[in-house]
């Protein structure tokens, strides 16, 4: 019985690894048909991709000529792309690449206002986000630079007053504590700048005596650990999400309303408590949030 069942094991492994190799090669003669009819600068990519894949980065490395021409500096910024397995002649076709998609045509359209999504049939804006406030980004028309900027201005304005402690909680006390709720783009964007920020020197000393946690996933062991050891009457709640709907935002969002108004004995505390990030103003409002400490992006 045991051979039997060995064998019979033996057999669909076998199968399995057959279907599997069957699979791969037809797979590898779909590449190399792609790359048979490819235009001639995606075709040169290709050929260099396969001429570098058996060359060890180690080996590469060994170039100081060519570790020195891959720092690009802009600013206080330093890129350093030396230890990608690629050498000069490949980023000449790399390069060419680039001027045969016409990269910097499609930036200037992206930086123009141009409407360049073509799925969503919109301007691709994140670029406004971070225009100097004399900057003009045309949408239909409309420089939408100074609105991107009304809302930067109400963002300090808020958070000077929180830090101040002129915008107090619900039982007047000073909010010193952060809870931000989102999920996505909406929680991995604040939080990368919450990483970069903490250790500066001087964010470091404006932060000294706050908090700020971190709430995504829709999972109570995560919103425990999130509220751990804070105090309702002087924390603060970001809910970042721009059409509100999120479902895995509102559900916490909800859970951590719900939390505020046990601690702090009423409803009313969710206008002094909750700021959020969001377009749908109605939704917001629906919620609690006072209409002034929401901010559009």
């Amino acid at each position: 019985l045991k051979q039997i069942l060995t064998s019979g094991a033996l057999c669909r492994q076998h199968r399995s690894n057959s279907k599997r190799a069957s699979h791969l090669r037809a797979a590898h003669r779909h590449l190399q048909s792609r790359k048979m009819s490819l235009p001639a600068p995606w075709a040169a990519v290709f050929a260099e991709a396969d001429r570098l894949k058996g060359t060890h980065l180690r080996t590469l490395m060994q170039d100081q000529a060519r570790n020195d021409s891959m720092f690009v500096k802009c600013g206080d910024l330093t890129l350093d792309y030396c230890r990608e397995r690629v050498d000069a002649a490949a980023m000449e076709k790399l390069l060419s690449l680039a001027q045969a998609m016409d990269v910097d045509g499609k930036k200037r359209k992206m930086f123009e206002g141009v409407k360049i999504n073509e799925t969503e049939v919109r301007p691709v804006l994140h670029v406004a986000l971070r225009a100097p406030r004399d900057a003009v980004i045309n949408v239909d028309g409309a420089n939408v630079v100074p609105e991107v900027w009304s809302v930067l201005d109400a963002m300090k304005a808020f958070s000077d007053k929180v830090r101040s402690g002129e915008w107090t909680g619900h039982t007047g006390k000073a909010l010193t504590d952060v809870v931000c709720i989102g999920i996505g783009g909406s929680y991995l964007g604040v939080e990368f700048v919450y990483e970069a920020l903490k250790t500066d020197p001087e964010g470091a000393v404006a932060s000294k005596g706050r908090r700020v946690r971190f709430l995504a996933n829709v999972d109570p062991i995560d919103v425990k650990r999130a509220l751990d050891g804070l105090n309702a009457e002087t924390t603060l709640v970001l809910v970042v999400s721009k059409t509100f709907t999120t479902a895995e935002t509102m559900l916490n969002a909800k859970t951590v309303k719900d939390w505020l108004i046990k601690e702090l004995g009423s409803p009313d505390c969710i206008a002094k408590h909750v700021a959020a990030c969001s377009t749908a103003l109605d939704k917001t409002a629906a919620f609690g949030i006072d209409s002034k400490n929401v901010f559009g992006f």
